[in-house]
């Protein structure tokens, strides 16, 4: 198995995890393992800093947004006045606990999806598509990489014209950096046309390299990963996962064994996963 494959096996088995068990300690768990993968294998360049302050902004706002808008639970902090639109009713720390378990949630998802894009290099990624999606594949690729690039080009216009005296003031300031950073994502999608046409792109069977090493490591990991699911599933069909509640008070989270098993064979199969070979 290819080491692309087995870190899409891994992405999938542990979203599974954590979408079949809500239970915080569990998700705690994959998290921590998604974020022992980043730190241990991410591509060299790629930066974990923008990527944990995001998730901290989603995290916090998650937490504010569910507390100020769910008016249920038994616990009251305080009562804003009824004429207040949404926000107006009781808050509750219950409101503001369900608030963290939907954000722990949705930091965890984030977390383990983005090691398709920091553990593993676009062009693998591509490559380990089926052959019908190498072209759809190939144009998803290439529309994202200009996302980056244009927010470089952003950065790097504003600073130019900074240094010529240029002073943001007001919306029709901005004109001065979007007329040239338009320009150049356009310049730069018409070079990458060109690229792609010279390399003969669609113009018959695709060719590739010849695959990375096979490993029983990765086999390793892929299958950890297929385990950890089936006993998620078998848990949850056997009734045995019982879930976590945040109203009307909120529960205490489960550590059985049964039930932190699949989280706990995800994390590990993800701080394990072989590096590159060089």
């Amino acid at each position: 198995m290819t080491r692309t494959a087995a870190v899409a096996v891994w992405v999938l088995a542990a979203l599974a995890v954590a979408l079949f068990d809500t239970d915080p300690a569990s998700q705690v768990v994959v998290l921590a393992g998604a974020w022992v993968l980043l730190a241990r294998r991410r591509v060299t360049g790629r930066r974990l800093r923008p990527l944990a302050i995001g998730l901290g902004l989603l995290g916090v706002v998650t937490v504010a947004v569910n507390g100020m808008l769910s008016h249920t639970g038994a616990t009251v902090l305080s009562t804003l006045p009824s004429w207040l639109p949404l926000i107006g009713g009781s808050v509750t720390a219950e409101g503001f606990a369900s608030g963290g378990s939907i954000a722990l949630g949705l930091v965890t998802a984030v977390s383990v999806t983005a090691a398709l894009s920091v553990v593993v290099e676009p062009t693998d990624l591509v490559d380990a598509l089926p052959r019908p999606l190498h072209h759809a594949g190939a144009a998803v690729g290439a529309a994202l990489n200009l996302v980056p690039a244009t927010a470089a080009s952003f950065v790097a216009v504003r600073e130019a014209q900074r240094l010529r005296g240029w002073r943001p003031h007001g919306a029709r300031a901005m004109v001065d950096l979007a007329v040239p950073v338009l320009l150049g994502a356009i310049d730069r999608s018409v070079q990458l046309a060109e690229s792609m046409e010279a390399r003969a792109f669609g113009a018959g069977r695709r060719t590739s390299m010849v695959g990375g090493e096979r490993r029983a490591g990765l086999a390793v990991v892929a299958l950890v990963g297929v385990v950890a699911v089936t006993i998620a599933v078998a848990v949850h069909l056997t009734g045995t996962l019982g879930g976590w509640y945040a109203y009307p008070v909120p529960t205490v989270p489960s550590v059985a064994p049964l039930v932190m098993a699949p989280a706990v064979l995800v994390a590990v199969a993800g701080a394990v996963l072989p590096a590159e070979p060089s």
